[in-house]
């Protein structure tokens, strides 16, 4: 006999509807809750009749692209993304790929490569090319693959929806937080991941310069350095800052290359004296918030951009239910010392 809902309710203590909504991801009760119900679902064998479009039939496969693997956010995007459809109980197969670069014709040979091996919909983490619009409208119109840009974007193509952040929105946060921060003066340098191809750390630099001249018009943004995602490269720039620039109040970081920053602002015993922003709510810049490195932390959804792609893909996919809208902005979370959970 089936397992049911009532079965579950009573097997965790919870109501039929706390069951209902843990199970179908709907929100509105505690997440230890929804996880309780939905690994003891599992332990009783449950099959959720949102699957039943599925029966007799394989899975959905959904390819995920993703670059820039030597950040820590997009290796819990990519390990989030994974693991979803089991957490979810979705008949899904994710089959991921991660390029550690930014090389487009090496994300060009990936999509291909998926294409290949007959998936259903893609995930795509598109690099700033025109090459990467090509290719997601040739995905769209000629394989008839639905794409979902995650985390970028590339609004003049043929794809599905959008999920992630607005990273000049992103920015200007983050210039707003260090204008605050630094008392509206002093200098400050902004330390980028990447000279071009990456979406967020052109347009963070760009949310974060404008919102600089607009509100603090006294702080002097020092030209921005890049560390090229390595982290050696970024300890020493760092390290030569504090030592060569008078009057630096603060270093704003767009993405990858803040463990070297930490390392060298620790070793000259500079916590505190100057200032530091960075984005993405990692263990690591959660620690260095404790530790006194790090002022402030601007989260970018990291939850909803691994579940919501793939919830658009399934519903398309099984049910043909376009999207409501073609782009679902992220939430801009703020973390900083006083609003911390504890370890």
């Amino acid at each position: 006999m089936a397992v049911t809902l009532q079965q579950i309710a009573e097997a965790c203590g919870v109501s039929r509807g706390t069951v209902d909504r843990a199970l179908r991801d709907r929100g509105g009760i505690r997440p230890e809750v929804a996880q309780r119900v939905r690994e003891t679902a599992r332990r009783m064998g449950y099959i959720p009749r949102h699957a039943a479009v599925q029966t007799g039939q394989q899975p959905v496969r959904i390819g995920v692209v993703l670059h820039t693997g030597i950040s820590e956010f997009v290796q819990q995007l990519a390990k989030n993304l994974r693991e979803f459809p089991r957490q979810a109980m979705l008949p899904m197969e994710v089959i991921v790929r991660v390029m550690n670069d930014t090389d487009v014709h090496h994300q060009l040979a990936l999509v291909d490569e998926l294409i290949g091996e007959q998936i259903d919909g893609l995930v795509l983490m598109p690099l700033a090319s025109a090459l990467l619009r090509e290719k997601i409208n040739e995905v769209s119109e000629q394989h008839h693959v639905p794409v979902v840009t995650v985390n970028t974007d590339i609004a003049d193509c043929n794809r599905l929806a959008y999920v992630g952040p607005d990273d000049i929105a992103c920015g200007r946060t983050a210039a707003s937080l260090m204008g605050m921060t630094i008392g509206g003066r002093g200098r400050v340098l902004p330390l980028l991941g990447q000279r071009s191809g990456h979406f967020a750390d052109t347009q963070r630099l760009s949310g974060f310069l404008s919102e600089m001249r607009e509100c603090y018009p006294q702080v002097e943004i020092l030209r921005p350095e890049y560390c090229f995602m390595d982290q050696e490269l970024a300890e020493r720039i760092t390290r030569r800052a504090l030592r060569d620039v008078d009057n630096l109040a603060g270093i704003y970081l767009s993405s990858v290359g803040r463990s070297g920053v930490y390392r060298a602002i620790q070793r000259a015993g500079c916590p505190g004296k100057v200032h530091v922003v960075v984005h993405d709510l990692m263990p690591d810049n959660l620690r260095m918030i404790r530790e006194g490195v790090v002022d402030f932390a601007v989260g970018q959804g990291i939850e909803t951009q691994s579940t919501l792609p793939l919830r658009l893909l399934y519903q398309y996919l099984t049910k043909h239910r376009s999207p409501a809208k073609r782009c679902y902005i992220t939430q801009i979370d703020i973390r900083f010392r006083c609003n911390l959970l504890e370890e």
